[in-house]
């Protein structure tokens, strides 16, 4: 063979090979080190992928209307990358001059395309990295800015300072950021996104903070509620990635692929909000009136347990919680203190149910004192006999000791387990106390123990003993949670009413509302009467334990009123406590009797009038109050 001609086919493989090497390189090159598009080299490829919040679950209460409720909102963040990035922003500075050339509005496709082409051509081929990069984020400053009515100016030197990710704006409702994004569509602007998410809004934001609780600026459920039934509520998030076109302009408003969120479920409660309403009100002009520390009102259906309402001072606002560090604990639930002589209905509930006892037994109560086991009790007034009924209506301290004695200190102690104190009710909010029982080896506490001291206890507590009176015998179990909803409204889980134990006959039980009903009719609740209505409670008052100085506090007192409408077929039990009243003058006579009564009286008669509840005696044209002396 011709030596020139293997020559210059050996000159020929060679060149091929080292074609084929460098083409071979240069693939590797663009699939696997540089990853970008072949014909688009300067045009990163960021994945954009956008989080499609979950819709939270709503809380309502047993007639349906909303207590928390989700607002959807967006957050309008920059990115650098984007902005910063040439390729994907000539489209844009085209369009900004293209349009503003006379006519462009009445433009057909094609027209535009032909202005388009020549504005590129004319005003943006010529431009610097830099001009394009300022053209553009002018333009997108002042497409944004005429939306949230800011200056383009000081939103351009925002993003301008700010990091590769900046936070334009929070709070964005739904409607605008929409709007915002095809206008920023539209025009081919990059580098700005909506991150969505849902803000939790409470319509009613002062009404049962404490249950209800809240969802915080992080998204994590804080209290009540919200905290308690997170799992139900919270649903899961969805994701979407945008789609981008052959230049890498990311479309907002169309997705390539879509994960969708899944739904979270509604709670239903057992709250009526139209008594939470009152009992808001109610408590919210006493707290005030008296100058009070702290204070409660519940309202419990005894035949089911449903917590009606119940508000506590102090309180806050859901939407703006900015007294929560302070008033973030419910005082209905959480405060513990000594109830003074609303426990009563213990020892006297214990002797009647022993049978050696009837509502016409007399106790001969020592003119105000009875020595007992080298200890003197003392009554608050000068009484001598006294019926059952007469030991209650005057609230008699030696009288209700003697009834205990006759049941022995096993046998009380052993009632007021059963009632449920000294132990948590089972509520489901956190930080219910479970209140204190006293050595009840010690003879002095229980005495002490009989007429509400040495015993430590919770309104919610209260609400609930006096449940087991008003409907028949039985201790419930509190409930807030009536059921779960589907977001089609279907009940996916109804919650029972639980009944935790028998503790009187129906006989006995009864009994003691009837004797309940003297005390609100001519005893030391009988301020508490509700016109048009039968109805039995008993007042407390109670002096505050000063743990340094080992002494009751004259000065500073708990009063408490509990009731029960109507006494003859009872609808609700309504617990009234207010700590350390004040500022009621010298002449007034802080008690149960003067002040928590009263404000049963005006809760009760509103809550009777909105449930309906049908009259059970005429209402007196001029119902005349009446001037009492009572301390109880």
């Amino acid at each position: 063979m011709d030596p020139s001609f293997k020559r210059r086919a050996f000159i020929v493989c060679l060149a091929l090979v080292a074609g084929l090497t460098a083409l071979s390189f240069r693939l590797i090159t663009l699939q696997v080190w540089d990853r970008r598009m072949s014909d688009k080299s300067s045009v990163p490829q960021f994945k954009m992928q956008e989080t499609i919040p979950a819709s939270r679950g709503l809380i309502v209460d047993r007639n349906q209307t909303v207590i928390a409720q989700n607002r959807p909102e967006a957050t309008l963040v920059a990115n650098l990358d984007h902005l910063h990035t040439v390729d994907i922003l000539k489209k844009a500075v085209t369009h900004r001059y293209a349009s503003q050339g006379a006519g462009w509005k009445n433009l057909n496709h094609a027209e535009r395309d032909f202005v388009l082409r020549e504005a590129r051509k004319k005003y943006v081929a010529p431009m610097s990295k830099q001009q394009l990069i300022d053209e553009h984020l002018a333009y997108a400053t002042e497409i944004i800015g005429r939306e949230f009515r800011i200056p383009s100016a000081e939103l351009k030197r925002k993003v301008e300072k700010g990091s590769v990710r900046t936070v334009v704006r929070k709070g964005i409702q739904e409607d605008l950021a929409r709007r915002l994004e095809t206008e920023l569509q539209k025009r081919s602007i990059q580098g700005f996104n909506f991150e969505r998410s849902q803000r939790r809004h409470y319509p009613m934001p002062t009404f049962a903070p404490h249950l209800i609780g809240f969802k915080n600026h992080q998204g994590v459920s804080e209290c009540g509620l919200e905290k308690w039934m997170e799992e139900i509520l919270a649903g899961r998030d969805g994701r979407r990635e945008l789609k981008r076109d052959e230049n890498g302009l990311v479309n907002l408003t169309e997705a390539a692929e879509v994960n969708p969120p899944m739904m979270g479920k509604h709670v239903k409660t057992t709250l009526d909000m139209g008594i939470q309403a009152i009992v808001e009100e109610e408590l919210g002009m006493a707290f005030d009136a008296y100058n009070a520390k702290a204070g409660s009102i519940l309202v419990v259906d005894p035949h089911t347990g449903d917590m009606l309402a119940m508000a506590s001072r102090p309180h806050f606002n859901l939407n703006i919680r900015e007294n929560y560090a302070n008033a973030g604990t419910s005082f209905a639930v959480s405060a513990q203190y000594e109830a003074g002589s609303v426990m009563k209905i213990i020892a006297m509930s214990a002797a009647l149910e022993s049978g050696g006892v009837t509502r016409d037994t007399v106790v001969d109560c020592g003119w105000g004192e009875l020595l007992r086991h080298g200890f003197i009790i003392k009554d608050h007034h000068r009484y001598n006999e006294l019926t059952f009924d007469g030991v209650l209506v005057k609230s008699s301290n030696t009288g209700v000791f003697q009834f205990a004695e006759r049941v022995g200190p096993a046998g009380f102690y052993d009632y007021l387990d059963a009632f449920g104190f000294g132990q948590r009710t089972g509520f489901p909010i956190p930080g219910e106390a479970k209140g204190r029982i006293q050595d009840r080896t010690n003879m002095r506490n229980f005495a002490s123990a009989t007429y509400g001291y040495g015993v430590s206890v919770t309104p919610l507590q209260l609400a609930m003993a006096y449940s087991v009176l008003a409907n028949g015998g039985t201790l419930l179990k509190p409930r807030l949670i009536d059921s779960v909803i589907a977001h089609d409204g279907r009940q996916l889980e109804s919650m029972p009413v639980q009944k935790v134990r028998r503790v009187l006959s129906e006989r006995t039980a009864r009994g003691m509302c009837l004797a309940l009903e003297q005390v609100v009719l001519k005893g030391t609740g009988r301020r508490a009467k509700v016109p048009g209505y039968r109805s039995g409670g008993k007042t407390g008052t109670s002096e505050k334990w000063d743990n340094k100085a080992k002494i009751y506090q004259e000065d500073k007192k708990f009063v408490t009123f509990v009731g029960i409408l109507p006494v003859h077929d009872p609808r609700f039990v309504c617990v009234v406590t207010i700590d350390e009243p004040s500022g009621l003058g010298e002449d007034f006579q802080i008690g149960g009797g003067t002040v928590a009564a009263p404000l049963f009286a005006q809760v009760a008669g509103r809550i009777a009038r909105l449930m309906n509840i049908t009259p059970t005696e005429g209402i007196p044209e001029n119902e005349d109050s009446i001037a009492l002396n009572p301390t109880q």
